[in-house]
């Protein structure tokens, strides 16, 4: 066709139209003419907080956030997110894998395929995870970059990441959140403070001694007599604690209680009181398939954190197989917003997938960090429009904020 055919063609289209046969036009592209990965960069970040947050583990002043920058040789670009919550100091580790295993391992391989990828990376990885003894770290830091690489494809492809990766049914331009981190001497004002934000549910922190837990738990309740309400006990729980604590849970109407024991005390887990009417979450801190499958087995709820484990790669299979069963599947996020917006997308593409977590407390890196803020309407995160993860980096933050 020549040029004056496709101008006169296109002078009939709607904006929508053309933009449509725009996206398929740089998708045909990309197809024809791969790319290769440029670069793989750590960027890490650190935010001062206002209020400290509390937690059985300890307390957190400032908010680390490590993420990842892949570049490609046709320009595009992908963000992901390395869990880096807690410890503080722990990304360390992370950054040295990313910079000098991974990066120089990615660096000319062909942007084709991010699950081809993943699993060259866990491949030529697996024996050093094995002799340092640090498959956590190893773990996290492949799916931090599993997510750069899924967000750049997606960009390349001229598509949403949900929508790229969506099953029939998923509803892929928003996904219903959760509040988390309500936490003592707090509970009642993070829990309005939220609402006045748009979260219909939350999520109390317990584990702080029984009468103090037995406190959180009648104020989360006046706060919000009938909204959906959860609790996470950070594996600090005894199982003797549980039982004393017991009655008070069942009075509070959880939705589920999260890491009540240590994960590797598989034995608490395996004896859960299936008759104690309580639904058990936990997933979290599982590292790979195998052990995903063994969470799958015994909760009720599935709490994988693809910052942590899997990525988008392996997060869509763990999630996936969790909804075959009939289990929840609630994608564990307490990070930063690269994170929240990429655990948002895999859930989005997942039909039915449950509630995604989200953080309650005043977050600079969901404020911060990126051009696109976190909006919640009705608890519902919606997702951006853009392409891949549809998020970019604010001017000035990683000059600001770079640790």
């Amino acid at each position: 066709m020549r040029l004056s055919n496709i101008d006169a063609v296109a002078a009939h289209l709607t904006d929508g139209e053309v933009s449509r046969v725009a996206g398929r036009l740089m998708e045909a592209r990309h197809r024809m003419t791969p790319a290769t990965i440029r670069s793989v960069e750590p960027i890490f970040l650190k935010l001062p907080l206002e209020r400290p947050i509390l937690s059985p583990f300890g307390r957190l002043d400032a908010r680390p956030n490590l993420l990842v920058l892949v570049r490609a040789s046709d320009g595009a670009e992908g963000l992901g997110e390395i869990w880096a919550n807690f410890p503080p100091w722990g990304c360390g580790e992370r950054i040295a894998i990313v910079r000098n295993v991974i990066a120089p391992m990615l660096v000319g391989e062909t942007l084709d395929d991010p699950r081809r990828l993943y699993g060259l990376m866990h491949r030529r990885l697996r024996l050093l995870a094995n002799q340092w003894g640090a498959p956590g770290p190893v773990h996290q830091a492949v799916a931090g970059v599993d997510i750069a690489l899924w967000d750049a494809h997606a960009r390349r492809a001229g598509k949403p990441l949900a929508h790229l990766l969506r099953d029939d049914g998923a509803k892929p331009d928003r996904v219903e959140v959760y509040a988390s981190g309500v936490a003592p001497p707090h509970v009642e004002q993070t829990i309005a403070s939220a609402r006045a934000r748009g979260h219909t549910r939350f999520k109390i922190r317990v584990a702080f001694g029984e009468e103090k837990d037995r406190d959180t738990l009648a104020a989360a309740r006046r706060a919000a007599p009938d909204a959906p309400i959860m609790a996470d006990a950070n594996q600090t729980m005894s199982r003797a604690y549980f039982r004393a604590l017991l009655p008070a849970l069942r009075d509070a109407r959880l939705e589920f209680l999260e890491e009540p024991f240590p994960v590797d005390d598989t034995d608490a887990y395996r004896e859960w009181p299936r008759d104690a009417g309580l639904p058990l979450a936990f997933g979290e801190n599982a590292q790979g398939l195998a052990s995903l499958d063994e969470v799958i087995a015994l909760a009720d709820v599935v709490q994988p954190d693809i910052t942590k484990t899997g990525g988008v790669s392996e997060g869509l299979e763990i999630g996936r197989r969790a909804v075959a069963v009939g289990r929840k599947l609630c994608l564990h996020m307490f990070g930063g917003a690269v994170g929240l917006y990429a655990s948002a997308h895999v859930t989005a593409a997942i039909a039915g997938a449950h509630w995604l977590e989200m953080d309650a407390n005043p977050n600079p890196l969901l404020d911060l960090t990126l051009e696109q803020k976190p909006a919640v309407e009705d608890g519902a995160l919606l997702l951006p429009s853009g392409d891949g993860l549809g998020v970019t980096l604010a001017p000035g933050a990683v000059e600001r904020w770079a640790a």
